[in-house]
């Protein structure tokens, strides 16, 4: 009997919702990822075709619970890993080099990460707050105990909550690997694409750097307190002359072990995915251990007796790593792009540079969330109705006790405030322009669906353009992002060498100016609007916990974020897809091995049923067919991820369920209306679908059809067609078999073939058939 599974899109609702049937149980898989068919000791109406139906709902991964959701405070990582994947295609040497710029970059924002939480630990408490008389330990017995130990003790001390967030951020990683990553899949081969056979398989690779990025953070830690210590220990004369030759050991032995994380990220024999050295794993775990005994040693040194100093100003050094973090990330991203300038392919999105943009928002974002913590834990320990800000006139602060976040954070803040003001004006004004402009070629598609119908009704007319109109809105994405990085990314420069230099967005004048006091009022502004966003994720998390609606919102964003595997950062949040798609590549092949299976996947899911026809073990795809509706495969990630998704590896998908000579069977249903879903330009594949379904009010009803957009492709009678026709074409399609032959996409070559050589004929069903409206040709 053949089967239709039904696979969600971006957090997909109940399985009873997925598949329109009340009563279900879990015939598969756990919880947070289950296959659900109706109930056998009730009666239940087959699907379309007379298939029987199931459904597989993976959207607890991603958005089940308020822990799952609190990720989204780790955005920048996730951002981070990303960047990887949205690169050009390109050959070995190329994408190596464009691997490990995302793995550095990805690094770089871990340092980050750690500097901020160092900031507040041990600069604005350790070294600032604790000083014998200050006012912010006043009745804060958990802070006056600091003050009864010498400096070097109490910035040791301090460093250790630092330490305990990166043993956090170790444990989520770790758990979250056995969880996500830990399903098995073939261990051996070669490749980088979709169908490789290791491609969801990253388990290895994910340990590998994330103690990579553990030892990486354990190391930013020791090279703050050093960079403190040991210069006072080289001036001061005193019976203890061993501290400086050992600070000096101990200093240059991080310095080895940061050079050392960021050289094997570069080296293939460390971080390759399918054959990496043997030795390489034992490598990465000895690089952790020398870190943590390292960290060991410089807690060690740094709380060692010694002649106490009194503080002055900011942590020494502080302030200037921060900035020379961010430059150095510039200029990666800036190689980065330019390396995507000369291999990018005609029609990518961003002119190819998705991945640099992408790479700067997350190294942005990263130092604004650095700048905001920074300024509000100042202001909660300053006991102060007055920022912790510099006045206009550039003055240094008022009283000894004020603190003083490094000047780099200003920048941080005055750019997150610019980056604030500019997306809300591309947004508004640029949005409402070219809608305007899409409305032209949206009536065209209206009045060829509904010819002469304008004139009765102009209204309704021009609220179906409307539609069509925002729904093309995602086709310029690319002009709209660049409009905004290109002012930001001048600016972002710009304020880097000003960091660099040493000066402030405020100086010292001799009298309050009016433009001093607009600078100042901007980073006051820009450290809040942080403050706003960073309280509004943690309160997202929370309510996303208890409503089902929110819940749907994040993960919305964790959908399209974490689809791909942990290949450049370890900590971002896991990749759902190495637990689904092999998953979904075991029942289907259990499903066509029982009669066959038709695979449908709405929006993301789309993507997942793609991605597992591609993995299909050969014997079982002769049983196995494909509808999709509301697709992003061509619109979207062909457009972000040339790389990893193309005209041929659509062909591919294809040509995995079709045999040489016979029909397609695969079909994609989509909408003018839909702004997410659109053709996959494969022949013979696409089947264009009319919304609204009627243009007057139907008989019996008070309000016109609605306009479905993305949503309720299963409502349409041409869903049912479609599914049927597939159904039968697999009932028809030869027994499987369990006989061996040739794995990966060599074998889905012959029919993906005849599907490019007709690439260039009619791509709509044939006349007659369900869903025929007109050429794919003309509606686009």
């Amino acid at each position: 009997m053949v089967t239709e599974l039904r696979v969600h899109g971006v957090s997909g609702g109940s399985a009873e919702s997925v598949l329109d049937r009340p009563l279900l149980r879990r015939v598969a898989g756990d919880g947070s990822a289950g296959f659900h068919a109706p109930h056998p000791a009730y009666p239940a109406q087959p699907g379309p075709g007379g298939a029987r139906l199931e459904a597989y709902r993976w959207g607890a991964l991603t958005a089940g619970a308020a822990a799952r959701a609190l990720w989204l405070l780790l955005l920048p990582f996730m951002l981070a890993n990303l960047t990887m994947w949205l690169r050009p295609p390109a050959g070995a040497g190329p994408t190596r080099l464009m691997r490990a710029l995302a793995r550095i970059v990805a690094l770089s924002v871990t340092a980050t990460f750690v500097l901020s939480v160092v900031g507040v630990s041990m600069d604005l408490v350790g070294w600032q707050c604790t000083v014998p008389g200050s006012r912010c330990v006043a009745d804060r017995p958990y802070l006056a105990v600091l003050t009864g130990l010498s400096l070097g003790q109490r910035l040791a001390l301090t460093s250790l909550v630092p330490m305990l967030v990166v043993g956090l951020l170790w444990f989520l990683a770790r758990r979250t690997w056995t969880r996500y990553e830990g399903y098995p899949a073939p261990p051996t081969g070669a490749g980088d694409g979709l169908a490789h056979p290791c491609f969801w398989n990253g388990r290895s690779l994910v340990g590998r750097l994330r103690a990579v990025h553990i030892a990486a953070a354990f190391g930013v830690i020791c090279a703050v307190l050093l960079g403190v210590v040991v210069p006072r220990d080289r001036s001061t004369a005193g019976p203890a002359g061993w501290l400086a030759p050992a600070g000096l050991a101990l200093a240059a032995a991080t310095a080895a072990l940061l050079l050392a994380c960021l050289l094997v990220l570069c080296l293939n024999q460390f971080v390759d995915r399918d054959s990496p050295a043997r030795w390489a794993e034992g490598a990465m775990a000895g690089l952790r251990t020398v870190a943590l005994l390292l960290t060991a040693m410089t807690l060690g040194y740094a709380a060692w007796p010694r002649p106490d100093w009194s503080p002055t100003g900011g942590l020494p050094g502080y302030g200037s790593t921060v900035i020379a973090v961010f430059a150095a990330q510039g200029g990666l991203l800036a190689v980065f792009g330019l390396v995507c300038l000369v291999l990018r392919r005609r029609g990518a999105a961003l002119l190819g540079l998705a991945g640099p943009i992408v790479g700067s928002l997350a190294v942005g974002l990263s130092a604004a969330f650095s700048a905001g913590l920074s300024y509000r834990v100042a202001d909660f320990l300053d006991r102060d109705d007055k920022p912790s800000l510099p006045e206009p006139s550039g003055a240094p602060p008022a009283t000894a006790s004020t603190l003083d976040p490094p000047a780099s954070y200003e920048w941080a803040a005055l750019g997150f405030l610019l980056l604030v003001a500019v997306v809300a004006v591309v947004a508004l004004v640029g949005r409402a322009s070219v809608v305007r402009r899409l409305r032209a070629e949206a009536a065209k598609v209206t009045d060829a669906d509904f010819p002469g119908r304008r004139a009765d009704d102009p209204g309704r007319a021009a609220a179906i353009d409307v539609a069509v109109a925002k729904a093309r809105l995602t086709n310029r994405i690319g002009p709209l992002v660049g409009l905004a990085y290109v002012p930001l990314a001048l600016v972002a420069a710009v304020m880097t060498g000003l960091a660099l230099a040493g000066l402030r967005p405020v100086e010292e004048t001799a009298t309050r100016s009016w433009p001093a006091g607009l600078l100042s009022g901007g980073i006051t502004l820009g450290t809040y609007l942080i403050g706003l966003t960073i309280l509004g994720l943690v309160v997202l998390g929370v309510l996303a916990y208890r409503y089902e609606n929110v819940r749907r919102v994040v993960g919305v964003a964790w959908d399209l974020g974490t689809f791909w595997p942990r290949g450049a950062h370890p900590l971002a949040p896991p990749c759902y897809a190495e637990r689904v798609v092999p998953e979904l590549v075991k029942r289907t092949s259990f499903l066509a091995g029982q009669g066959g299976v038709v695979l449908s996947g709405h929006s993301q899911g789309s993507v997942l049923v793609a991605a597992t026809a591609l993995q299909l073990p050969p014997q079982w795809r002769r049983r196995t067919a494909l509808v999709t509706y509301g697709s992003p495969l061509a619109r979207l990630y062909a457009s972000f991820f040339p790389a990893f998704v193309d005209a041929g590896v659509l062909a591919e998908v294809g040509g995995a369920v079709t045999a040489p000579g016979q029909p397609p069977r695969w079909v994609n249903l989509w909408r003018d209306t839909d702004p997410i879903g659109g053709p996959v330009q494969v022949a013979g594949v696409d089947q264009r679908l009319r919304d609204p379904a009627g243009f007057d009010i139907p008989p019996g009803d008070t309000v016109h059809p609605a306009v479905a957009g993305h949503s309720g492709y299963p409502d349409e009678d041409e869903f049912d067609a479609v599914v049927a026709r597939l159904a039968e074409r697999v009932r028809q399609a030869p027994p499987a078999t369990a006989e061996p032959a040739p794995a990966g996409p060599a074998a889905a070559e012959p029919a993906a073939a005849e599907l490019r050589a007709a690439a260039s004929g009619a791509t709509e069903p044939a006349a007659g058939e369900p869903g025929h409206r007109r050429g794919q040709a003309a509606a686009r």
